[in-house]
């Protein structure tokens, strides 16, 4: 059993680092159309993280996420995920969605000791609001890896886009980021961000008020 945890650790950080090494957006909905599929690679200063997502029904979709955290208590999390639609208002100029995103699987510790191998458990709350010209979104993330991690995270993000484009077009969104992490020792990060996209794909980057790059990307298949 342990032999098979570290493989699957080793795997899940090799994913990681070549997910990594293709340098490219953040947040996108979790649930994309019925039989697409979804990878989102996210670096910020925290760390890193690779969610696949494969949607199943309108409201369904099930996956994998995976994160190799750098800051404070380094360790590395994975495991298969399911995310759901929860409810969705389709307005006359916009539209709102509430998400939910939860996982099982394994965190590891980096760096040989006792209990460095433990269960974890994630789950996530996510609410977005967008017309063709506004975006917030609101994320709630809570951890719980019994020894390496119990934490609770929460994200916040408002953007507008300077110019109306088609889908065929190159969209611009301009955006600020604000993250709270209660357990670490600089709990509040602020970021302005770029974000791009141009039909299946989406790219966003900035630098927060303490000089840490943010780069993430989305790419739909």
């Amino acid at each position: 059993m342990k032999s098979l945890r570290r493989i699957s650790s080793q795997i899940m950080v090799v994913a990681l680092v070549l997910a990594g090494l293709t340098v490219a957006p953040v947040i996108a909905k979790p649930i994309s159309y019925v039989g697409g599929t979804m990878i989102m690679q996210e670096n910020d200063e925290t760390g890193y993280t690779l969610t696949v997502d494969h949607t199943l029904t309108p409201k369904v979709a099930i996956g994998f996420y995976g994160k190799k955290e750098i800051h404070g208590d380094k360790f590395t999390v994975g495991g298969p995920q399911v995310n759901t639609l929860v409810r969705r208002w389709n307005l006359p100029d916009g539209q709102g969605n509430i998400f939910t995103m939860t996982g099982v699987g394994v965190a590891q510790r980096n760096g040989a000791g006792p209990n460095n191998t433990q269960f974890a458990a994630w789950t996530s709350l996510l609410a977005d609001y967008e017309t063709r010209r506004i975006f917030t979104s609101y994320e709630l993330r809570l951890m719980y890896a019994q020894h390496i991690e119990k934490s609770a995270w929460q994200r916040a993000r408002v953007g507008f886009a300077p110019y109306l484009g088609n889908y065929d077009d190159l969209n611009t969104w301009i955006m600020l980021q604000v993250d709270h992490h209660p357990a670490k020792s600089r709990a509040t990060s602020i970021t302005p961000l770029i974000r791009l996209f141009y039909k299946s794909f989406l790219a966003e980057g900035g630098v927060n008020t303490r000089g840490e790059v943010l780069f993430n990307w989305v790419q739909q298949f």
